[in-house]
């Protein structure tokens, strides 16, 4: 094969290498968005279904929880008896969406954020509280998982 044969064959390898690489970005934050939509409304329907083995599942095991007024949670496990014992209050409802979606080139990180609600009946009458979270997500055996969550109010301290 002559040599400008090689160079062209060359250059449209590194051709197709470069579009596809600028492609993937996209195309990657679009499919990571929708799975995780997605896996926010199954978490969202389990854990008003008192589902905490679905919600479990779309932990990583090394889970970490950051709530407003409590320590570090760390483990699916101890997570998950969290928000029992949030999903024990008495008309509890939880909402939330992301509103932003950020994927890492590599595949295998991602992070959501946007806004929630959280209400329950209490003693003194009805709780409400708005505000924002960041969650990481991780892949592990190709599935995403929750990595950490963080979240606050939008109240003033």
């Amino acid at each position: 094969m002559p040599h400008s044969q090689n160079i062209r064959r060359l250059m449209m390898v590194a051709a197709t290498l470069l579009v596809t690489a600028f492609l993937s970005g996209p195309v990657l934050a679009d499919s990571a968005k929708q799975e995780i939509d997605a896996l926010n409304a199954q978490w969202v329907a389990a854990f008003k279904a008192k589902d905490y083995a679905t919600i479990e599942s779309l932990m990583a095991p090394d889970s970490l929880l950051l709530a407003p007024g409590n320590p570090p949670i760390q483990g699916a496990e101890a997570v998950v008896e969290t928000w029992k014992a949030w999903g024990a209050l008495p008309n509890v409802k939880v909402t939330f969406g992301a509103q932003r979606v950020e994927a890492a080139a590599s595949g295998d990180l991602a992070y959501d954020y946007g806004a929630y609600t959280f209400a329950f009946d209490s003693d003194t009458g009805p709780f409400a509280e708005e505000g924002k979270y960041i969650v990481v997500w991780k892949k592990i055996d190709g599935a995403w998982k929750i990595a950490a969550d963080i979240f606050n109010n939008n109240s003033a301290p």
